[in-house]
């Protein structure tokens, strides 16, 4: 995945690194189970959902430290080995910010009337988690491609960029709802459910983040 990049071995974090980026899409993929577990009213499965999401991190952040390892000992010159120490960096940030809106939400429970307010909006926060698990994979899917087609990675991360603008509208008529509703919430419920759409949004925001990380590297490479 990464090797026409560095043109030197890296002695086995490529595994790493392709190890950390799936722990980070699980992480993230698990943000739909914890929102249909809120539409469900199931309080339980939410609390659930968001420990198993910040298993999963902890379990990213070990295997980050082990691509670190790995970059200290490879044999790479050393200004990509911070290109690559910087791109795990912000790939494990995304897992970090998943782990952050879930938690947000899970700390305490609103009334199911309260809740329901997130899914009455057009797009409701489904459709958002569905299109930050999106970014993520696609993310992922420029990772994949650069040994094969750097300009098709580079396009990949370009299209990151543009979908994590149209999150930014989605968030944007989220918030509006929600503040439109504000007296049907308590101020607890109304702060909570606000801090997860800002931190959800920071998934996005993150996996946009790597991709300029991704771009910056094909780009100095010229691959």
């Amino acid at each position: 995945m990464w090797r026409k990049l560095s043109s030197f071995p890296l002695k086995g974090v490529d595994e790493k690194l392709r190890e950390h980026i799936r722990l980070v899409i699980e992480a993230t993929n698990l943000l739909s189970d914890l929102i249909a577990g809120c539409k469900d009213k199931n309080w339980a499965v939410v609390s659930w959902v968001a420990e198993k999401i910040a298993m999963v991190e902890r379990e990213a952040d070990d295997v980050k430290r082990k691509v670190e390892v790995g970059l200290y000992s490879g044999i790479i010159f050393v200004g990509l080995k911070e290109d690559f120490l910087r791109l795990a960096e912000a790939v494990d940030d995304i897992a970090d910010k998943a782990k952050d809106a879930a938690r947000v939400l899970a700390t305490r429970e609103p009334t199911k009337e309260e809740m329901g307010i997130l899914f009455e909006c057009s797009p409701d926060i489904t459709k958002m988690i569905a299109g930050t698990v999106s970014i993520v994979e696609r993310l992922r899917d420029a990772v994949a491609m650069v040994d094969r087609d750097a300009n098709g990675a580079l396009k990949i991360a370009h299209e990151v960029e543009k979908m994590e603008e149209g999150l930014d509208e989605q968030k944007l008529k989220l918030i509006k709802h929600l503040t439109a509703n504000e007296g049907r919430l308590s101020t607890l419920s109304y702060l909570q459910m606000r801090d997860f759409i800002f931190q959800l949004d920071m998934v996005a925001d993150a996996a946009e983040a790597a991709s300029d990380v991704l771009t910056s590297m094909i780009v100095k490479a010229g691959a």
